[in-house]
């Protein structure tokens, strides 16, 4: 919400002069508000509210909403919102979309939330349109439908919203609502990576890596995976310590290549659990345990991984038989990079 807030408070310093004879005193309210003096606020604001003013009910709303100077209340966020949204209010209808969406409190508001998104995304809110695309691509609460699901997203990625422009990027490379196109997917996934998007970022891996659109280039790959393995996003940490594993752009380091499954099998990303399971298993990288071996496992085929689940006998039996530390003797045969 903190990158909204300059959005937001240029929008309502604009919009003030709709009432005229009291934008003073709104803009005042909305200057205690950037201020954090949120009880000035609420003096100014709440009057201006119960009047009418549609902007200072967003704001009212919103402080209800994330408890500014106030306890939180979302039944008194959702009142205030959806005064100003039925005044048009853009900004309002986006917020009690995304509420009734979540229907925190259990109200079952959540087939009201297209109705208030559609009109914010109408109106060109970017937030308001990702959330609709969603909402068709994955059929939550409307109907399932891949074209409106892309139309939507569309219209929020021309808007600059990365999270748009990636998952519209991956529409295009599976062909989703859309003809399927490698060099769309591309275009977007680039734009969206460029604004520093992790899984954009990983994506444009991917395509470098089996040359979707572009031609093989495993340095690009790396490039782009190491880029969003830095920012923590566990994807890509994971494709390259398979990158590090395999050697497939120089010779294998598994020092390397533990080090960013590790970064992965931390945040739970499976394959990473059970390639950091094998690393300890073979002795790649590290001295051969078993315990820690049969640890990493156990936590992939938790999450159901059936390469891990079907290793756990193995690692079993040698540490039945085996000191642990000694190398194993029957696992080359049994077990492959993932």
């Amino acid at each position: 919400m903190a990158r909204l807030r300059p959005i937001i408070v240029f929008l309502l310093l604009v919009l003030a002069s709709s009432f005229p004879c009291r934008a003073g005193g709104f803009k005042d309210g909305v200057k205690a508000w950037t201020a954090r003096r949120y009880e000035q606020a609420m003096k100014i604001l709440r009057p201006l509210a119960h009047l009418g003013h549609a902007h200072a009910q967003m704001i009212l709303g919103y402080m209800y909403e994330f408890g500014q100077g106030i306890a939180r209340d979302n039944e008194q966020a959702e009142k205030w919102y959806e005064l100003a949204a039925e005044q048009g209010e853009v900004e309002a209808q986006y917020r009690l979309g995304s509420m009734f969406l979540l229907d925190a409190d259990q109200k079952n508001h959540q087939p009201e939330a297209p109705k208030w998104l559609r009109a914010a995304g109408d109106q060109g809110h970017s937030s308001a349109q990702f959330a609709l695309g969603l909402l068709y691509r994955e059929g939550q609460i409307v109907e399932k439908d891949p074209v409106e699901a892309a139309r939507w997203l569309t219209l929020s990625a021309e808007q600059s919203l990365p999270r748009a422009q990636t998952v519209l990027g991956l529409m295009y490379e599976r062909g989703e609502g859309v003809t399927q196109d490698f060099q769309t997917a591309i275009k977007w996934y680039q734009i969206a990576a460029d604004q520093g998007e992790t899984e954009a970022q990983c994506n444009l891996g991917v395509m470098y890596q089996n040359g979707r659109g572009v031609s093989v280039d495993l340095h690009q790959a790396v490039r782009w995976y190491q880029m969003a393995a830095e920012h923590g996003y566990a994807a890509a940490q994971f494709n390259l310590g398979l990158f590090y594993q395999k050697g497939l752009d120089g010779p294998p380091d598994f020092g390397q290549a533990m080090k960013w499954y590790r970064k992965a099998a931390e945040q739970g990303e499976p394959h990473a659990q059970c390639n950091l399971g094998l690393c300890y298993h073979l002795g790649w990288g590290t001295p051969v345990d078993l315990e820690a071996a049969l640890q990493w496992y156990q936590k992939a085929a938790d999450q159901g991984l059936v390469e891990a689940r079907n290793t756990l006998p193995v690692v079993r039996r040698q540490l039945e038989r085996t000191a642990p530390g000694s190398v194993p003797t029957e696992t080359s045969s049994l077990i492959e990079p993932f």
